[in-house]
């Protein structure tokens, strides 16, 4: 039997669910792309500010003769110490660290010994390798840093989706990428961290940890070993790892807590293992090199250029850099470090005892912020250490700003104060000086806050819900991709639908004063059960506006011969169990008891039944809505009961609004009874004008 089927004007829903592609994976694979775009831009961009310093002509060591200073106009400093070890260590004579050479009388190091740990060592050794130039020295380490920086920021954005960019796209990684060797030890300790989040990950197929608690702890801390032979810091994360073991990641056992101390101790031995394995080789085949890189740093003092809060304050007690001063530093700052980890790991502590978890994340972060406020040297580049906690940690935004603007103004000042820059002069050197200080102590206080504020902030989503063995929730574009898929206009579309002079087509908000003046104050009465009626332009176009941003419903003008004599709508909109509502319908006077709310419902129900697949139409009316209920029964539709407060009703008679819960009559079709009940409606409806739609009429 041929269908009567109404025309259907090219609605948009379509290309709009076309575009609606952005899922799970779609989510990961575009936060991949945008994180690592991002940090290819500021690689790139540290690359260009530091490689400017370097060129022709150079001298016979193979220095640039214009290093430190870049050409003028130059905005970053160009000053690196990848640039200025190649004639200071002597490089370009290619010695393996440590295995030559030591530290003579005056603490200047000599025959290939660098100030770095054994394994920072062998990739400066590595990158001097086939160079003859520091500017091939800097190209050389650039390569086999850059590497670092972007695994560093897949394992961040796999961690933290969007928050990965507070690592790839602020101005730290313009400003050190390629100032020290700093890359490859970040990159330790948030591998570290990753494999921790990997290993207490919920298993899909048994929704167990994917690794024990132990065999976790002691893969995620092989990286902090190998760290610490990088840059020393990593090894502080093994305290609160080894912390969480002893606890056994917050396992309880008959209402008493687990004390895993054979856990924590492999942990710890682990550590040690790593670390003699990167060091022993090097302390053996020279062991007065190897010596001599920790004399150096043991030597080392708090002076102009260690940016430390005791050049910068504790000098000025002591009336400059005394023996004094020197003495007070050596003591107190190790001291200080100490003390401020105990009381961080005791804190962490007293958060097991109220949690029932250990957080070692936060509590490494902590730790951290403890040793650099407190060590003699504060390098500018150490902002690369702490920047992954403000992407992993719920730090409060005004910190991370605060922080980074003042990372941003040192290392802009402290360069020009050391006469490292084309723009120094007297008056730039004092400004510069003045900078520095102020910097400093700003970052200081905020270490200070951030000591405070990690041990105690949340950790970021999905990391979250991967160190607590759940499916972690979908990332925002995902759920936005939802929600819109979701939306009633992608399933049912914003169609325009036509049958003789009767028109159903979107309401818009032009259609506000003729909504405004459907219906006469005299008519009042007839819509007593319908709810509020718009009566001005203001009230129709709020109507309007709701009736359209709604993301349940599809909205209709009905329009008769050109005008607007009524609204009706799709409602309850439920694409997944294909079902909705029709309602929200009121007619002007003149139309009620016409053909045109049979003709509206016969498109309306074509359309959910026959266009889009629909199995079930629900209408709801008042209670006491006898014209309603008897219209709807007329439509063949099955009484299904009544719903008891089953809306907020506001009476539309009534000059003081006055809103009541209403009781819902409900009523219901299928498309099982479709088919037989639209021959009847067909014959109440409008007469179809043309021939065509005339020959499409049921036989």
């Amino acid at each position: 039997m041929p269908l009567d089927l109404p025309s259907v004007r090219p609605s948009r829903f379509r290309r709009r669910s076309a575009g609606v592609g952005v899922r799970g994976s779609g989510e990961r694979t575009l936060i991949l792309a945008v994180s690592l775009l991002a940090t290819a831009v500021t690689v790139f961009w540290g690359y260009r500010a530091k490689r400017v310093c370097g060129g022709p002509p150079f001298n016979d060591a193979g220095r640039s003769q214009t290093f430190p200073r870049a050409p003028k106009g130059d905005l970053v400093p160009c000053y690196s110490d990848l640039m200025q070890l190649w004639t200071t260590r002597s490089l370009g004579d290619h010695l393996m660290p440590y295995v030559h050479g030591g530290i003579d009388a005056h603490g200047q190091l000599f025959g290939g010994v660098v100030e770095y740990p054994v394994l920072s060592g062998l990739l400066i050794w590595f990158g001097a390798l086939g160079s003859d130039t520091d500017v091939e020295f800097f190209i050389h380490s650039a390569l086999i840093l850059a590497p670092f920086a972007f695994a560093t920021t897949i394992l961040l954005a796999l961690m933290t989706r969007w928050w990965v960019l507070l690592w790839a796209a602020t101005p730290p990684l313009v400003l050190y990428s390629f100032h020290n060797w700093e890359l490859p030890v970040v990159f330790t300790s948030v591998a570290a961290i990753a494999i921790m989040a990997y290993g207490a990950s919920a298993n899909p197929k048994t929704g167990l940890r994917r690794l024990p608690v132990r065999h976790t702890a002691i893969a995620a801390t092989v990286m902090l070993g190998i760290g610490f032979s990088l840059k020393i810091y990593p090894g502080l994360f093994v305290l609160p790892i080894a912390l969480w073991v002893l606890t056994s990641g917050g396992v309880t056992a008959a209402g008493r807590r687990v004390r895993d101390w054979a856990g924590a101790g492999w942990v710890v031995m682990t550590a040690a293992a790593t670390v003699a394995v990167t060091q022993l080789p090097f302390a053996i085949a020279g062991f007065d090199g190897w010596k001599a890189a920790l004399d150096f740093q043991k030597q080392r003092r708090a002076d102009v250029t260690t940016n430390s809060i005791w050049y910068w304050g504790l000098r000025y007690l002591t009336g400059g850099e005394t023996a004094m001063y020197r003495t007070i530093v050596d003591i107190v700052s190790p001291l200080a470090i100490i003390v401020g980890i105990g009381v961080v790991a005791v804190v962490g502590w007293r958060i097991l005892r109220r949690d029932g978890v250990y957080p070692w994340l936060a509590v490494a972060a902590s730790m951290l912020a403890v040793f650099m406020l407190f060590h003699k040297v504060h390098s500018p580049q150490y902002t690369l250490w702490i920047l992954p906690f403000f992407v992993l940690l719920r730090v409060r935004a005004p910190l991370i700003i605060a922080y980074l603007v003042a990372d941003v103004a040192l290392d802009l000042s402290v360069f020009r104060m050391l006469g490292m820059s084309s723009r120094v002069d007297g008056r730039n050197w004092q400004w510069a000086t003045g900078v520095v200080a102020a910097s400093t102590w700003v970052q200081a206080v905020l270490l200070a806050v951030l000591i405070v504020s990690f041990v105690s902030s949340p950790v970021r989503e999905p990391l979250a819900s991967y160190l607590s063995g759940v499916t972690p929730r979908p990332g925002p574009l995902t759920r936005l991709a939802t929600a819109d898929s979701a939306d009633a206009r992608v399933w049912i579309g914003e169609p325009t639908l036509n049958r003789g002079l009767v028109t159903l087509r979107p309401l818009v908000a032009s259609d506000a004063p003729a909504l405004a003046d459907l219906v006469d104050d005299a008519d009042l009465p007839l819509y007593r059960w319908t709810g509020p009626i718009p009566r001005t332009t203001d009230a129709a176009a709020a109507w309007i506006s709701a009736a359209t941003t709604s993301t349940t419903r599809v909205a209709f003008a009905v329009l008769h011969d050109g005008r607007l004599i009524g609204t009706t709508s799709f409602y309850d909109v439920d694409a997944a169990n294909r079902s909705l509502s029709i309602g929200y319908t009121f007619y002007s006077a003149d139309a009620m008891g016409t053909a045109v709310n049979p003709t509206a419902k016969l498109l309306l129900l074509d359309h959910a039944f026959t266009a889009c697949g629909a199995v079930r139409v629900v209408w709801h009316t008042h209670e006491s809505n006898d014209r309603s209920r008897a219209a709807i029964g007329k439509l063949g539709a099955e009484f299904e009961g009544l719903l008891r407060k089953h809306r907020r009703f506001t009476r539309s008679d009534e000059a003081s609004s006055t809103t009541s819960w209403r009781t819902t009559a409900q009523f219901a079709m299928t498309d099982d009874a479709w088919p037989s009940l639209r021959e009847s409606l067909v014959a109440r409806a409008t007469r179809p004008e043309s021939a065509a739609d005339a020959a499409r009429e049921p036989v």
